[in-house]
């Protein structure tokens, strides 16, 4: 029991460290503050995959970033980590800080629970006013809050991204995720909420493939919705993306040299050097439309 205990507080002790590392933002005006979401118009694009390896690889060049698992019901995030979240965001409520409730992976990923969803009791607007706070709090350590937003085209969905700095919309090839993906940003245009988009299409069989599913989608989106979107990147296909799964590892970490993995790189080096807009709200809005439908529940 003795050797449980130790245990224990030695991986307490780890956790709190890690997050009390980081470095504050407060005061320096050349850090970004910037609220990222990555979306998908279908689920199996592999979505909340690249969400965890963008972070990483944004890390990597020196943004620190943390991630928001913002696709309640669903997990993935922690699930592709392989870290038993303690506490979720909503532990807030309960007295603790939100420092506090940010896990850490063993790769060195930070990020944030929203649990299972079923578990959550219908929040009061006063709630919602102190879960926000403490979001914003969390521009005094990290550079970019990066969510792993729901798939499909639902309102609760474009009532989040309508405030997001950007959204990284992930697809495929395949015909139906590029339909799926067009009828996201339809959504979003028709009711003036779309952010700028930025194209992210994963799992092409070479990069000529890639760019032609983007193209599809970008001509769509121009002839009939009349907005132009940007393309970030392409991920090859690669084996070494399942066996990083299989080993609830992020792929930039496990295999570093895949194909995929400089694929990633490369999509991190494209979104550093573009340029980037003020924060547009800096997250408040964020984070009041994301807890607006749990009043509801």
């Amino acid at each position: 029991m003795s050797d449980q205990a130790e245990t224990l507080r030695s991986l307490m002790h780890e956790h709190r460290s890690a997050i009390e590392q980081v470095p504050a933002a407060v005061g320096q005006a050349h850090r970004p503050r910037r609220v990222v979401a990555v979306a998908s118009g279908k689920g199996g694009v592999g979505k909340s995959n690249f969400c965890i390896n963008f972070g990483l690889a944004l890390q990597q060049v020196g943004t620190q970033p943390v991630v928001l698992d913002a696709d309640m019901g669903f997990a993935d995030v922690e699930l592709l980590l392989g870290v038993q979240p303690r506490n979720t965001i909503f532990d807030v409520l309960s007295g603790k800080d939100v420092f506090d409730v940010i896990e850490v992976s063993s790769g060195g990923l930070h990020f944030l629970s929203s649990g299972n969803g079923l578990n959550v009791a219908p929040l009061t607007p006063e709630d919602v006013g102190r879960l926000s706070a403490h979001m914003d709090r969390l521009f005094e350590r990290y550079d970019v809050v990066l969510i792993d937003a729901g798939a499909g085209d639902g309102g609760q969905l474009g009532y989040l991204l309508a405030e997001v700095d950007d959204l990284l919309l992930v697809t495929t090839p395949e015909p139906t995720a590029i339909a799926d993906a067009y009828a996201l940003v339809k959504m979003l245009s028709v009711r003036g909420q779309l952010p700028p988009v930025k194209i992210v299409v994963n799992k092409v069989p070479n990069f000529g493939e890639g760019r032609q599913a983007a193209d599809k989608l970008k001509l769509a989106a121009q002839r009939f919705l009349g907005v132009e979107l940007s393309v970030l990147g392409y991920v090859v296909e690669d084996a070494a993306v399942a066996r990083a799964v299989m080993r609830q590892q992020a792929l930039v970490q496990a295999f570093p040299t895949s194909p995929a993995a400089r694929c990633m790189r490369q999509i991190v080096q494209n979104y550093t050097r573009s340029a980037q807009p003020p924060s547009r709200q800096g997250g408040t809005r964020v984070w009041e439309r994301w807890l607006q439908r749990l009043r509801r529940r």
